[in-house]
């Protein structure tokens, strides 16, 4: 195990996404020194849940690199978080233990520099959640969708699942036939006999999202109902690209469902979604340390000729 001069300023990176987060130790020249991994962290649907894995994650690294819990000074915390877009993050940041500086953005945000280093880009994020971003030249950024799982999210995998138990619920109650799609979705529940202990209590966007890679791949199999959830996620995505696509600047792919919907994607849009160059992670230190700017968003459909 190596150590770290605690007279050095650290910067405690966090990609707080809606089922996974993850955390890193960076130093003041971008060289990564600990990483970690945890759980939800959206502090619009579960504030203490998302502090908890804050912790988490900083005792993960602690640990990696001899750093005792207790000791804040020299280290700036830049956090980019789910849910910031609807919700300030004050009390979220006020939860979180003392660093020496805060930097708050929105995980979408954080996304964004990373994936064009901080050159103006647009982004397009699908995972538990989505959202679709672009980077102005002039630091404005406008963020569309990322309402949350109960108003927005449209094509999510949040979307995905929520579709399909929909569909086994209804196959369960005899209005529709029983299908591949409907059983898969029963067995990953783990039966009727899980429903009647109480499997839909606490439900969430991160429970609810773990069934969307099942859904794509009853897709590819040909499964005709999969299919059209698959196809309906598809139009939703598409819809958002040709807001946020820009002619005059790339447009990238992130999170976990991206790699499956990719290709569909592009083929629907005729636009080419490329790889990110860094992660969030990268892209909150980028933030922390000013070399990309503070997070500026047009919300609520403001208009974009601010932006430009």
């Amino acid at each position: 195990m190596s150590s770290v001069n605690q007279d050095v300023e650290l910067y405690f990176c966090v990609e707080g996404g809606g089922s996974r987060s993850r955390g890193r130790f960076v130093d003041g020249q971008g060289r990564a020194l600990a990483d970690a991994s945890g759980g939800p962290c959206n502090p619009s649907t579960n504030l203490e849940r998302a502090v908890s894995t804050v912790g988490s994650l900083w005792k993960q690294c602690c640990s990696a690199v001899g750093r005792p819990n207790e000791q804040f000074e020299g280290v700036i915390f830049a956090v980019g978080a789910a849910g910031t877009y609807i919700d300030a993050g004050k009390d979220f940041l006020n939860a979180c233990s003392s660093f020496a500086r805060v930097r708050l953005m929105s995980d979408g945000y954080a996304a964004l520099i990373g994936a064009g280093l901080g050159a103006p880009c647009s982004l397009m994020t699908v995972g538990t959640g989505v959202a679709g971003h672009r980077l102005y030249a002039n630091g404005w950024s406008i963020q569309r969708d990322a309402w949350g799982w109960i108003a927005g999210n449209r094509g999510s995998g949040n979307w995905i699942g929520r579709k399909a138990l929909r569909h086994c619920f209804s196959a369960l109650d005899g209005v529709v036939p029983k299908d591949a799609l409907s059983r898969e979705t029963l067995r990953a529940i783990g039966g009727v006999e899980k429903l009647r202990l109480g499997w839909l209590r606490g439900l969430g966007p991160d429970r609810l999202a773990a069934f969307a890679p099942m859904v794509l791949e009853q897709a590819s199999a040909g499964v005709e109902t999969a299919q059209r959830i698959r196809d309906r996620a598809i139009e939703h995505l598409a819809g958002l690209i040709a807001v946020i696509a820009g002619s005059d600047s790339p447009l990238c792919g992130t999170g976990g469902l991206m790699p499956p919907l990719r290709e569909l994607l592009s083929k629907k849009t005729g636009v080419r979604i490329l790889e990110e160059k860094v992660d969030a992670l990268t892209g909150c230190w980028l933030v922390a340390t000013g070399r990309a700017p503070e997070e500026r968003a047009l919300l609520f459909g403001e208009a974009v000729e601010q932006a430009e």
